[in-house]
């Protein structure tokens, strides 16, 4: 018996893709390969009706009766499977519009973040990163909920990208005292981005720390504290200025 290859909720919800941009990515593949079934199921329709028209012209040539019957034999049969074809075509056509109407939704949500002069193709790869990280982060939530924790393998995951391994730092997923650990041994093409991450951990330790009123840990490092010593700096100035402006 036909059926669709798939479900609009299966589309909609099941089919991988959780940023705009891979979801068209996705859904363009299949509607790739329901354009190329629908034109087979018309391939189908001409080689019956070819068929057809062969067994015709054979029997005003009276070729042999024996040929004739196995041209018969061979367009009974495949009249056979033209029913189900038939169908298969329309569930087939359904599909198709069901693909579009989504593509066109996830069109409508995406064409504000494509990036000026960029296309489908440009888009899908310079958005995977958010694909990845959103992927993942999923992941980790799913298994916090079920076992309380994330498991090594999905942690792993985070620690072979910096945009998502801060990501679920800043999420709370990962705790910010962990960094030096998730970045001691980077992937090959992250090693500054994992030192840039390492930074950052170091920066809010020691802005926590002069908040309570305590000293920087000597693992700090210098140009670190530097940086935001000038940056308080900065802030006194500033709020000096104004004070003088509002006397």
């Amino acid at each position: 018996m036909p059926s669709k290859f798939n479900s609009e909720f299966n589309y909609r919800y099941q089919v991988l893709g959780n940023t705009p941009w891979a979801k068209i990515k996705i859904l363009k593949g299949f509607l790739e390969g329901r354009v190329r079934a629908a034109a087979g199921e018309e391939v189908s329709y001409l080689r019956h009706n070819a068929q057809r028209e062969q067994l015709a012209y054979l029997k005003k040539q009276n070729i042999p009766k024996h040929e004739q019957m196995q041209l018969e034999a061979n367009l009974l049969e495949s009249k056979a499977a033209m029913v189900i074809v038939e169908e298969a075509y329309e569930l087939n056509c359904k599909e198709i519009e069901i693909l579009n109407k989504l593509l066109a939704e996830c069109f409508e949500i995406a064409e504000p973040t494509r990036i000026p002069g960029y296309s489908d193709e440009d888009m899908f790869e310079a958005n995977e990163a958010n694909e990845f990280t959103i992927q993942t982060l999923r992941e980790m939530q799913s298994e916090m909920i079920a076992l309380g924790r994330p498991t090594p393998g999905t942690v792993l995951h985070a620690m072979n990208n910096p945009h998502t391994l801060h990501a679920a730092v800043q999420s709370g997923m990962l705790p910010m005292e962990a960094l030096p650990i998730l970045t001691a041994n980077p992937p090959m093409f992250a090693v500054q981005q994992m030192a840039a991450l390492n930074t950052l951990q170091e920066r809010q330790l020691m802005v926590e720390e002069r908040v309570n009123g305590q000293e920087p840990t000597e693992d700090v490092e210098e140009e670190a504290v530097e940086e935001v010593v000038v940056e308080e700096a900065e802030v006194a100035v500033e709020e000096e200025s104004a004070e003088e402006e509002g006397e």
